[in-house]
């Protein structure tokens, strides 16, 4: 009876894993069909194989972002222009990119396509792109033409992170006003900025957690196993 009870659990547990893989491989799918790219893209959240910078940035910055995209003259270039917030403060920069069947490439200074590219990966949100790129880290964006998703939307998200192995998706401001805000260009050293120091402090009074318990994420859930391991040799001695 013990050796059917232990075949039992095994197959269970086989059959757990092999449909936690096929979820897995379905939702790191590259998309199948180009999305209409164009128009204002709103950033939602990012995962990423690290932890601290992104959660560091989120708690102490709390930014918006989003990006404006627009087809060029040439087929398959788009302009994308980077909008950024924070505190009030605003900046854009724009490039051009090459996307081919789920790829996003960079051009050289002849337009030709160079470099590893980024890939939008699948999603069941119909008006959302998923894009995993290796810019600086390796990291996936959530990007929607809403400001804000469904609960089950970001969750979907969440899993394809851990699908991953990366970390809990950092989810940012959703204050997307980028007219009414002063430019990064314009600041001086030499004024005031009590108001937007208060605004920072307030803000990482109510964060400072976020880059500890992004930091001690794995860590824990590593020491939680060793532990559990410990206790059950110990039962069964």
């Amino acid at each position: 009876m013990k050796t059917l009870c232990v075949a039992v659990v095994v197959l269970s547990l086989t059959s757990m894993c092999q449909a936690a893989s096929l979820a897995c491989n379905e939702l790191l799918k590259p998309v199948d069909t180009a999305p209409d790219l164009t128009g204002r893209w709103y950033v939602i959240a990012v995962s990423s194989d690290t932890c601290l910078v992104p959660a560091a940035v989120n708690a102490f910055l709390w930014p918006s972002f989003a990006y404006d995209a627009s087809s060029a003259q040439t087929p398959n270039i788009y302009k994308v222009t980077a909008k950024i917030k924070m505190y009030g403060y605003c900046a854009n920069e724009s490039e051009s990119f090459f996307y081919d069947k789920s790829h996003f490439f960079d051009l050289d200074k002849n337009n030709a396509p160079t470099g590893e590219p980024d890939v939008l990966l699948t999603t069941g949100c119909p008006d959302c792109l998923i894009l995993q790129t290796k810019d600086i880290d390796d990291e996936v964006i959530y990007l929607s033409k809403r400001q804000a998703v469904t609960t089950t939307e970001l969750a979907e998200f969440g899993a394809q992170a851990q699908c991953l192995g990366w970390y809990k998706p950092q989810v940012f401001n959703s204050d997307h006003d980028y007219t009414n805000c002063k430019s990064f260009d314009d600041v001086d050293v030499d004024d005031d900025h009590s108001a937007t120091s208060e605004l920072i402090y307030q803000r990482w009074k109510t964060s400072y957690k976020i880059p500890f318990e992004c930091f001690c994420e794995k860590g824990l859930s590593s020491v939680a196993s060793v532990l559990e391991w410990i206790e059950n040799a110990w039962n069964s001695l």
